[in-house]
């Protein structure tokens, strides 16, 4: 079974791929706010250390709650479990494997740029980037897809 339908919830034809997480993106943002708390705990109130632990929370939760959502007609990128895009999946032109560091709805270096219409694109990262690359190509045999060669 694919990871991307083994971590799924399926209503309908809608299958959810959650983000990959990179350590490479969460790791800095957890030692910066841990500096900052620690740097900052002598002068503290509990008001502060409350805010600077609410913040780091907001901050990691953001990384937890992107995923995508695919149904046989659109493409879902929901970040923040409320901002959602849409995107009809017969306007998508391409997928290409990207390590683009531009901010965007992916929680991982491990990307996927997804072109759509005419001149748009969203950078996205789910964790089962072959399945879900596999469910759009059968929902729209004409998409493109450019993967990186792998060293061996």
């Amino acid at each position: 079974m694919e990871e991307g339908k083994l971590h799924s919830n399926q209503e309908g034809n809608k299958v959810v791929y959650p983000s990959k997480v990179g350590l490479e993106l969460l790791v800095p943002i957890i030692l910066i706010f841990a500096i900052l708390f620690v740097s900052t705990f002598e002068k503290a109130s509990l008001t502060g250390v409350v805010l600077q632990f609410g913040l780091m929370f907001g901050f990691v939760a953001l990384f937890f709650s992107i995923s995508y959502e695919v149904t046989d007609e659109v493409l879902s990128v929901i970040s923040f479990f409320f901002i959602k895009k849409n995107i009809l999946i017969k306007d998508i032109t391409r997928i290409v494997e990207s390590n683009n560091p531009i901010s965007s709805p992916a929680a991982s270096l491990d990307r996927l740029e997804v072109y759509y219409g005419k001149y748009s694109s969203v950078i996205i990262s789910p964790k089962d980037k072959m399945g879900f690359i596999a469910h759009l190509k059968r929902l729209s045999p004409s998409i493109q897809v450019e993967l990186k060669k792998k060293k061996q």
